[in-house]
Formats: C-alpha cells, sequence, structure tokens
C-alpha cells in the first residue's frame, strides 16, 4: 500500500510566507509567517514540516504568463535550496502566476475582512498546492 503524501505548500515572500497542509487532496490554508529573517523562517517551516511528518515540498514559483522565470524566482531558488538542506525532502515547483490576485478573490468570497486581507499568502499557498494536486490527479469522470 501507497503511504499517503502530506504536502507542506509555501508561498515564498520576502516578507511575508503562506504555508498550507494537503493530505489526501483536502487542502488547508495553515498560517502566514515572517520572512524577514531568512534563519527564523527556515527554523519555523522546518518545525511545522517535522511535527506534520510532511513528505513533500510544494513551493510556488513566481513565474510570468509565458512561464520565464522572474528576478523573484531566483529568490525562491535560494530559499528553497536551504531549506532542503535542513529538511531532506522532495521539492515540486508550481507556477504561482496569478495566485495572489485568486487568493484575494477567494478571501472576498470568503467574506475575509479588508484588515485581514492584507495577509493573505497563506491562501495562496493553498492555491499553490490546489493547482499541484490537479495536476498530478486530474479529475475524472466516471
Amino acid at each position: 500500500m501507497k503511504k499517503e503524501e502530506i504536502l507542506l505548500g509555501i508561498d515564498w515572500g520576502e516578507s511575508a510566507i503562506g504555508l498550507a497542509f494537503s493530505r489526501a487532496g483536502l487542502v488547508i490554508p495553515l498560517k502566514v509567517t515572517s520572512g524577514k529573517s531568512l534563519d527564523t523562517a527556515l527554523g519555523e517551516i522546518s518545525r511545522i514540516a517535522l511535527e506534520s511528518k510532511v513528505t513533500r515540498l510544494v513551493v510556488g514559483l513566481p513565474l510570468t504568463y509565458d512561464d520565464k522565470e522572474t528576478a523573484q524566482a531566483r529568490k525562491v531558488r535560494v530559499f528553497v535550496k536551504r531549506l532542503k538542506m535542513r529538511l531532506k525532502l522532495p521539492v515540486e515547483f508550481v507556477s504561482e502566476y496569478e495566485s495572489t490576485k485568486n487568493a484575494l478573490v477567494s478571501a472576498l468570497d470568503l467574506g475575509v475582512s479588508k484588515k485581514r486581507r492584507r495577509v493573505i499568502d497563506h491562501i495562496s499557498a493553498a492555491l499553490i498546492l490546489k493547482s499541484y494536486n490537479s495536476s498530478v490527479n486530474p479529475p475524472t469522470l466516471e
């Protein structure tokens, strides 16, 4: 029997990092942590991943509409390289093109207050995981 994967979705930003979980196709926004101190962020994400028995990291990669890497994408890759050195987990990258815009739309749909909408990175991380799950297990018609 194949072991069920527990995914940690990451929407990295220099000031805020959104985190979300996925298990058995269910995606849950988790939290937003500060990205201002790289070592502190790496420590917190590592702790969460180990405590939750995460088996794979899914990281949003900022690409242009035509799938070209941005300067921010290179920063994400540096962050992921450091995180992989700590966790030794497989990492999948998912284009996060328009994930922040889509997260804002989701927050509006859910009735999230204007004040709380300023920090929606965990919703972006959840959308990144949903995108990954859809690409790995596309829906089928039965």
